[in-house]
């Protein structure tokens, strides 16, 4: 039966010109999202994964720990394996984007051949999918392609397996689905809602009668399958709430949730059926669609008019609108309660919060035009249309629509290559530590608040973020003579301790503070508490020594060398005096050089 299919799949696309016209179109969208891909690079919360994985082991419950409420332990995984290939090169992960936008396609293709057959009207529905801008930030960013695009080529392919069962009955279909549907929330919890998906086709398409009629019709003829896609739903719905669940659901219900309905559903969805949105919101490095009043009415007219159309001259085609509507409306949902109650409405309009809704409305189009294959009931032709019987008008629509929307998803990628910060200050930082001569002595620091959030505290010190390069990094809490940093543009350079504090000079005249064996207190000019303080000590010493120096809770023990030289140490939290003990016997160190300040590069350095 495999040979059968491969023979009948080799035909088509040998004989097949709709087929061959697909795969033009797949591969076209490819060459624009390769460009689009490879010319991105990491962002954001892709740092995150990467420390995390690198620094807090690869047991499972690292990986499936929570971020930001997203359960995604595939993902994590993922993430640590592109980067253990090649450690901050974005063509590891942006090949593995565009495998599984190649992957998700070709599910598409193939669900729309099981549905439909070779017949023109399955090219419109694959065109809004493929050049659609909601797709767009997903596709080019690794920490939103890595969970949703497995979501997208689960939906697709998913549902080819179920209407198999649905025809055929036969529960390894089933369970082909179950598959997908399982390595699907490995790396998405919101791949839940592909299981509502299944259920509202099968009660749509292969069930008829009142609900309950439709309810009972499925359970007697699907109760297997229905079973099997119940536990999995159900028990990772009870696993998700313990582990992942990070807000109430009842903050959906909010003042702001007239304006979310208005920034997803008009500004962003509608705007974008319609190519736009044509012009966008730019912040740092991301966007949301800003269309102008023109784009958001013929966004909001064309669906309405072409789904008024397709009413007319089609039986049981509304129905097909409730796939867009079930995962439009959990959006919103999840939305309003997980982020607009904690940063407002304005975060609704980013695409990465409906990035399924170009794969779900093109599946909805297909159903509400043309006949299902081995469907209880589908829409079926009633009247004559003055659009959907004339393919030349139809392919001037799609191919305008198609043009407009590969306009508004450059225009995203251009401002996402351009505006990258990372880029540029890693690519300044690893050429550094290349050329240094040995492993730079480094102060810890974190990264620019640009480049990761510090509430990603610890893993966004670089000392973390370059876990790879430990080789050519010395990140220190002391060191002598040679003190380095990063500066805010990713070059190492020569730390400075600015005077916050100073010690007060010294009683022995040019010695200032004579220290021998017993040591020495030596105290500050006030105060400094709240951590991040470094001490600097010019010293004189007649030998190599050991040495001891305790600065409120923070204490080290290391060497003095012979002459003049300085000693750099991070200081506690809080203290008011440094102490300096522990030298050998018949040994002197003189200071009357000791300051306490928050360390800056060379280059950012104003007296």
């Amino acid at each position: 039966m495999t040979g059968l299919h491969e023979r009948t799949a080799a035909r088509l696309v040998r004989h097949d010109r709709v087929v061959q016209a697909a795969l033009a179109m797949v591969a076209a969208q490819l060459l624009f999202r390769a460009w689009a891909t490879y010319g991105a690079w990491f962002f954001g919360d892709d740092f995150a994964f990467i420390s995390r994985m690198n620094n807090l082991g690869l047991a499972p419950g690292v990986a499936a720990r929570p971020y930001a409420g997203h359960v995604m332990p595939a993902g994590m995984y993922l993430t640590w394996l592109t980067d253990l290939v090649a450690p901050f090169d974005f063509r590891v992960p942006a090949t593995v984007l565009l495998a599984m936008q190649a992957l998700a396609d070709a599910g598409l293709l193939v669900l729309l051949l099981r549905l439909f057959g070779a017949r023109r009207g399955i090219l419109p529905p694959l065109a809004l999918y493929l050049f659609c801008a909601i797709s767009m930030p997903i596709a080019i960013w690794w920490a939103a392609g890595v969970n949703q695009l497995p979501m997208q080529v689960v939906w697709f392919w998913a549902l080819a397996c179920h209407v198999s069962y649905l025809r055929r009955g036969r529960v390894r279909h089933a369970v082909h689905a179950c598959l997908w549907l399982l390595a699907g929330l490995a790396f998405y919890e919101k791949t839940l809602l592909v299981v509502g998906g299944l259920a509202l086709f099968s009660l749509c398409y292969f069930a008829r009668g009142s609900l309950p009629a439709r309810v009972r019709w499925l359970w007697q003829r699907y109760r297997a399958g229905i079973v099997l896609y119940a536990v999995i739903s159900c028990g990772y719905l009870a696993g998700y709430v313990v582990v992942g669940l990070n807000f109430s659901p009842a903050r959906a219900n909010n003042d702001a949730l007239p304006q979310v309905v208005s920034n997803m559903v008009v500004h962003a969805w509608a705007a974008a059926m319609a190519g736009g949105p044509l012009h966008w919101q730019y912040f740092q490095q991301g966007a949301v669609p800003q269309p102008n009043i023109l784009v958001a009415l013929a966004g909001v007219a064309l669906v309405v008019l072409v789904a008024r159309e397709i009413r007319r001259c089609r039986t049981r085609s509304l129905r097909a609108w409730l796939l867009p509507g079930f995962f439009l409306g959990s959006s919103i949902l999840l939305v309003t309660a997980g982020r607009v109650s904690f940063v407002g409405a304005q975060i609704s309009l980013d695409y990465r919060y409906q990035g399924e809704l170009a794969a779900v409305t093109a599946v909805a189009l297909g159903c509400a035009v043309l006949p299902i294959r081995g469907a209880v009931e589908c829409a079926e032709p009633r009247a004559a249309s003055e659009l959907l019987d004339h393919p030349s008008r139809v392919a001037a629509l799609v191919s305008v629509v198609s043009v407009l929307a590969t306009v508004s998803s450059a225009q995203y990628a251009v401002h996402w290559q351009d505006a990258n910060i990372a880029r540029p200050y890693f690519s300044h930082l690893l050429g550094d530590l290349e050329q240094a001569p040995a492993p730079v002595p480094l102060i810890d620091d974190a990264v620019p608040d640009t480049i990761m959030w510090p509430i990603g505290y610890p893993l966004n010190l670089q000392s973390y973020l370059l876990r790879d390069f430990r080789d050519r990094t010395d990140f220190t809490e002391i060191a002598t003579d040679r003190l380095s940093m990063v500066d805010g543009h990713g070059h190492v350079e020569p730390a400075v301790v600015p005077v916050a504090r100073r010690a007060p000079t010294g009683p022995h005249g040019s010695c200032g503070y004579r220290i021998r064996a017993s040591g020495r207190t030596i105290p500050l000019n006030g105060p400094v508490a709240y951590g991040g303080w470094w001490v600097r000590i010019g010293y004189l010493a007649s030998a190599a020594s050991p040495v001891r120096v305790v600065a409120g809770d923070a204490a080290y023990t290391t060497t003095v060398q012979p002459g003049v030289h300085a000693l750099y140490l991070r200081g506690g939290i809080q203290f008011d005096q440094v102490r300096i003990s522990g030298l050998g016997e018949n040994v002197t160190v003189c200071t009357n050089d000791v300051t306490v300040g928050r360390p800056v590069p060379r280059t950012e350095f104003h007296p």
